[in-house]
């Protein structure tokens, strides 16, 4: 069974361990080093860990903003990238802005081709890019009159 349950303080472990695993490779090619989040940066407010079968397979940040909701992340463990867990945790992101009549942001790292490709694939829209990082959103539903 797959659940998707709030963070508590006893994940931070998991999820230093997952954002090195998944990041490092990208930060190291655009910054030359992998610089880890200090504990106190992960936001378990707004933080809901993926388990499946009863073991954690990943993590998903959003975060409001003032005229849109924000996925700051969206980690698998790799083992369970590319067999639609990450396609689910998206589209419940996609739900709750939806629900709330806002867009879906996100960015990406230039170096992550394989995140930008399935974003894309999935109906996230460039917005724009800087040198690091490619902007996307899937727009707020349009109004029903």
């Amino acid at each position: 069974m797959n659940v998707l349950r709030p963070a508590r303080p006893s994940d931070l472990g998991f999820l230093e361990d997952l954002e090195r695993e998944v990041m490092e490779e990208h930060a190291v090619s655009l910054w030359g080093r992998f610089l880890p989040s200090e504990p106190s940066a992960f936001d378990l407010c707004n933080t809901r860990i993926y388990e499946i079968g009863g073991l954690a397979a990943g993590y998903l940040v959003v975060e409001p903003g003032a005229d849109h909701l924000r996925l700051r992340k969206l980690y698998l463990v790799p083992d369970w990238q590319g067999r639609g867990h990450g396609r689910r945790l998206l589209a419940l992101a996609r739900s709750q802005a939806g629900a709330a009549g806002l867009a879906l942001r996100l960015s990406v790292l230039r170096s992550n081709s394989r995140a930008l490709a399935f974003y894309q694939r999935e109906g996230m829209q460039p917005l724009f890019e800087t040198a690091e990082r490619i902007f996307l959103e899937y727009p707020a539903p349009a109004n029903v009159a």
